[in-house]
């Protein structure tokens, strides 16, 4: 092959000098990209692309993991679930249990149906306020516990998330396991439930623990002031850990759904539901959602 020797030294001269523009800048690469085509105009490059971006694309968060593995997604706007609750004792013993039948409507709505054999206990939040049937007036902390009915579902996750809450990614923990153990994702919620413009704001950092092999959201964890009549961020306020656990996974609705739910307040297991039954979108009255 015969070589223009003029040409040669001029594109080696041109070689060096790009090459120190590497070392300085992304630019000083294009341009010697660009140099060598000029220099070696028979030289094709190894792989031919169309123009779009080859660059990797950024992996999932660990949010957007779980939200896609419990195959979640924003036309769901309703559930029922029924099945019952159980109570334990300051020793952690079943004394109680009732069926349940519990319709939300998302973001957070609520209606819980207690069936105590002699009668239906029933309450909810509108998503202004909590109210009981046949209770005029209710005290902090029962309206404090009506409110924790909306909060303690994994798909609360998915549902403040969507909503623009603050989030952010806090670490890993290991968790004892049958077979060695389990590494989680712990993530971090920004959560508040109806108005934060009054006295007393029912907002929570919740944290969630989701298994980083699975995708599963396994648990989730926030604090509340021992006295309900209490701010969060007041001075000095006395905090109590609540935890609950998700387990029993089904697929319903193409939708992964706990079917055990146990919550536990200032470490003691304090009530379990058993779902025998949930049905995603299905119709619900707005009276459902407000005390008659």
């Amino acid at each position: 092959m015969k070589i223009n020797r003029k040409r040669m030294m001029i594109g080696g001269a041109a070689i060096v000098f790009l090459l120190a523009a590497v070392a300085m800048s992304e630019p000083g690469r294009a341009a010697l990209g660009r140099m060598m085509a000029l220099i070696l105009p028979e030289a094709k490059p190894a792989i031919e692309t169309s123009g779009a971006s080859t660059s990797a694309p950024q992996s999932q968060d660990a949010e957007e993991r779980a939200r896609q593995r419990h195959g979640w997604n924003g036309g769901i706007t309703t559930s029922l679930i029924r099945g019952s609750i159980i109570y334990f004792d300051k020793d952690e013993r079943a004394i109680e249990q009732w069926a349940v039948t519990i319709y939300r409507r998302y973001p957070e709505q609520a209606r819980v149906e207690i069936n105590r054999g002699n009668g239906v206990e029933v309450y909810g939040f509108d998503g202004t306020r909590a109210w009981r049937e046949g209770t005029a007036r209710l005290t902090e902390e029962a309206a404090r516990d009506i409110r924790a009915m909306v909060r303690i579902w994994p798909e609360r996750l998915f549902v403040t998330r969507a909503r623009g809450a603050g989030y952010r990614e806090s670490g890993q923990r290991v968790e004892p396991a049958e077979n060695g153990t389990v590494i989680q994702d712990q993530v971090e919620m920004e959560d508040s439930i109806g108005p934060t413009t009054i006295s007393i704001p029912d907002r929570r950092r919740v944290s969630y623990y989701i298994n980083r092999e699975s995708a599963i959201v396994e648990m989730a964890s926030w604090l509340e002031p021992d006295d309900p009549r209490r701010r969060i961020d007041d001075e000095g306020v006395s905090l109590m850990d609540v935890r609950v656990e998700f387990g029993r996974w089904k697929t319903v609705g193409g939708v992964m759904w706990p079917m055990e739910i146990t919550h536990s307040q200032g470490g003691r297991r304090d009530f379990r539901i058993e779902v025998n039954e949930v049905v995603v979108n299905t119709q619900i009255d707005d009276a459902k959602f407000r005390e008659r």
